[in-house]
């Protein structure tokens, strides 16, 4: 699992929204947040103070200022890849939602019958989807270690 340092200070804009990112991406990629607070006391506070937020992943990759969500997905998906069955999950979920529009269809129809078993199959399919995505990061977190 990787370590990503997140460089902040206090009444930061950018600083909450690298953080809002990452906890967004840390629902995808596999790592540990440590957030850590900028004093003038830090050891890394003349050479951070100005770039804030910085974004260091594994003490290897630096990302600096406006830290661009595309390129920072990229870096995480290129070195810490999602396991099968994350795809997998996304997949059932799709198909929970075309399911659950094929019912809609029979409903405007009329066939009320078929417009339930097709709402609860797709409900029941894109929660299968959620689980197993979930289940599939929860193992990554687990199985892969700090180097």
């Amino acid at each position: 699992m990787a370590l990503v340092e997140l460089y902040l200070t206090n009444d930061c804009k950018l600083c909450d929204d690298a953080k809002a990112l990452l906890k967004r991406l840390q629902k995808e990629f596999p790592f540990e947040l440590k957030p850590i607070l900028l004093s003038d006391d830090h050891p890394r506070f003349k050479e951070f103070a100005i770039a804030v937020p910085v974004v260091r992943i594994d003490s290897t990759r630096e990302f600096m200022s406006v830290i661009s969500e595309a390129e920072l997905r990229t870096y995480l998906r290129d070195h810490y890849p999602p396991l099968f069955g994350f795809y997998f999950g996304k997949a059932l979920e799709a198909l929970g939602f075309l399911i659950v529009a094929l019912g809609l269809m029979f409903g405007i129809r009329g066939d009320m019958w078929s417009d339930l078993f097709y709402l609860v199959f797709g409900v029941a399919v894109f929660y299968l989807g959620r689980w197993l995505e979930r289940a599939s990061v929860k193992r990554r977190f687990q199985s892969s270690p700090i180097p």
